[in-house]
């Protein structure tokens, strides 16, 4: 899968609780339902990626734009099914699933970004991951 610029309906297993809206990174579209990381350091969201400094903090509950106006991302917490890049299967649930994209997860990447626990594994929906909202562990 590669990242996202359109919404994506993303199927819940169950949903935690919504945070306070984080302010968005100058000049950034996150489109619905794709993860949503806080870079260390200035505090503010961007789309999920394999970036050194960033923390996944959630699924984005709508689309943000800069270009339209708006400042904050609003971000739920739970567990929602992203898509697979292959690398998971079942033998890792329990384990870490790391950010390959804003809606992709899999075993490795270079900065070891952890987009959170890996709860279940399918063919169709993906992998199931338990967003928790901060730096997990040594990742």
């Amino acid at each position: 899968m590669a990242a996202t610029t359109n919404d994506r309906a993303t199927k819940w297993s169950y949903i935690e609780r919504i945070l306070p809206p984080i302010p968005l990174t100058a000049a950034t579209k996150i489109p619905a339902g794709v993860m949503v990381t806080v870079i260390s350091g200035t505090g503010t969201a961007l789309n999920a990626a394999t970036t050194a400094s960033g923390v996944v903090m959630g699924v984005s509950t709508q689309l943000v734009d800069t270009t339209l106006g708006h400042t904050k991302c609003p971000v739920q917490r739970g567990a929602a099914w992203m898509g697979n890049d292959g690398s998971i299967t079942a033998a890792n649930i329990g384990q870490l699933a790391l950010v390959i994209d804003n809606q992709t997860v899999g075993t490795t990447q270079a900065n070891n970004i952890a987009a959170g626990f890996i709860e279940g594994v399918d063919a169709t929906d993906g992998v199931l991951v338990a967003f928790l909202g901060g730096k997990i562990g040594a990742a």
